[in-house]
């Protein structure tokens, strides 16, 4: 694995006026990326913990030969966003032979070039525990995409030093997919990671964990159920280490027995995974559409909340051990033709959660997004969907995002706003939803973008996103809610 620093990027805040609701203006945290605003990174992370130990990551495509993709990172520590480092999973080396626990690489330091790259690192997750743990997750795919690799890098509680791993090694197949490696971490530093693999007939779903102050991974376990194509999953992690996961069937290869949601939980970092897979969701037969999209949040109790796409973004919340209150639609629209996209979920400590959803509609006159949201108590009861964004006037807003502090004193939902080219984001008062504009995007009809948004108390919180540059190309930029 090499970790490349960037030296010719100097970390600084771009002339943009502050924005209100006390949001800092943003800082530059990538070099630049590509110099077409409407392409180059589009899929981004961030986690912040409550001091405010923050760890992003970005994805970077290198369109000149050779033609490659890495991981960048950049840790804010005391305020201060640090210089950069590329990721890349060349040297990584692959797990034992025994499948006995993962290979390992050594302490990890930043170098002052990015040259080397020939492979695929993509798809970046992050996570940061609240004692420093810090981990950054991606796929690797080899330059003839024969052969993919999960990989995980960690930077232990007061270390300042990266180890890579390789969790597991697997032959692409079935239908293409975009695929990412969930990663969390909890209160005492155990990192926690979730992927699938292609087995030649379907993707299994698998985890592994890392305890505090080990360099070995435990051996990964298999938790979808037998004969399950897990295609898609959601990984979420409290902070005593109890952990749930969720998944949905391939629509592809259930097309006869329909798909559905699945819900699986462990207790402690160290405990057992439940054997038996739990169906969170109804069946849905294929011909008439599919259950997709699943997110879980687990809180301070280790029950779970989850949603997924269904008949509309539907909800189902875990009352006690093993008792789930019926799943039912929370967010719908009967506006012909409409489009869901990026539902996102959060909850706090106490159980009491947050939803936010796009949805496109396609009216003549209209052609644009809004964002909805719902919001859910720990009994699992729902407010009715309000749309946040103003329909009387031109937002078209994509990746929405969710973030909901452990006590429950900040909850925010953030957007893309692509028509006018913004990163904005609405936080919870006593008066409702009150929307802020953190700062410049990049230009109308650019492609996928995606806000990463995190709240670590009820005063700490971060954002990132793309943005053009007056300088040339985009690059990644954050903001600081204290």
């Amino acid at each position: 694995m090499a970790c490349l620093c960037v030296a010719a990027l100097t970390i600084g805040i771009d002339i943009q006026a502050a924005p209100a609701a006390g949001w800092s203006g943003t800082s530059t945290i990538s070099p630049a990326l590509q110099p077409d605003p409407t392409r180059g990174s589009q899929l981004n992370d961030v986690a912040v913990n409550a001091s405010g130990l923050t760890v992003a990551a970005w994805d970077q495509n290198n369109f000149y030969a050779p033609v490659s993709a890495s991981i960048g990172v950049a840790i804010q520590s005391g305020g201060r966003w640090g210089a950069p480092c590329t990721f890349s999973g060349t040297s990584i080396p692959d797990r034992n032979p025994d499948g006995s626990s993962p290979g390992r690489a050594d302490n990890l330091t930043c170098a002052p070039s990015m040259s080397g790259v020939t492979n695929f690192s993509m798809t970046p997750k992050v996570a940061v525990g609240a004692d420093g743990t810090l981990a950054v997750s991606w796929t690797y795919q080899n330059a003839n995409l024969t052969g993919q690799k999960v990989q995980v890098a960690v930077r232990p509680a007061g270390s300042t030093s990266w180890t890579g791993y390789t969790l597991a090694t697997f032959t692409p197949g079935g239908v293409a997919i975009t695929r990412s490696v969930p990663v969390a971490v909890d209160d005492n530093g155990n990192v926690t990671a979730v992927w699938n693999v292609w087995n030649g007939t379907g993707n299994e779903v698998q985890t592994a964990t890392l305890p505090a102050g080990s360099n070995t991974w435990s051996r990964p376990t298999t938790i979808s159920a037998s004969g399950h194509d897990g295609l898609y999953f959601s990984l979420a992690v409290n902070a005593r280490g109890d952990a749930g996961v969720v998944y949905t069937l391939s629509p592809y290869t259930t097309y006869s027995t329909g798909t559905a949601a699945y819900y699986v939980s462990r207790t402690g970092p160290y405990g057992l995974w439940s054997n038996s897979p739990v169906q969170v969701s109804e069946t849905i037969m294929s011909w008439v559409g599919y259950v997709t999209n699943p997110q879980v949040a687990v809180d301070a109790y280790g029950l779970a909340t989850v949603i997924y796409m269904g008949n509309g973004l539907e909800a189902t919340r875990e009352v006690s051990a093993n008792s789930w209150t019926a799943h039912r639609p929370i967010i719908q629209t009967n506006i012909s033709g409409a489009s869901y996209m990026s539902p996102d979920l959060a909850v706090d400590n106490n159980g009491n959660a947050v939803v936010a959803l796009s949805i496109f509609d396609p009216t003549v006159g209209v052609d644009r997004a809004s964002v909805w949201v719902s919001q859910g108590d720990a009994g699992g009861n729902w407010t009715q969907a309000q749309r946040i964004t103003d329909p009387t006037v031109p937002v078209d807003a994509y990746a929405t995002r969710v973030a909901v502090s452990p006590n429950g004193a900040q909850q925010l939902v953030g957007w893309i706003d692509h028509y006018h080219g913004s990163a904005q984001v609405a936080q919870w008062t006593a008066n409702g939803w009150n929307t802020t504009t953190l700062g410049r995007g990049t230009a109308f009809a650019s492609f996928q973008e995606v806000l990463g948004l995190d709240a670590g108390s009820g005063a700490v919180a971060r954002a990132i996103w793309k943005s053009s540059s007056s300088k040339g190309g985009t690059r990644i930029v954050a903001t600081n809610y204290r």
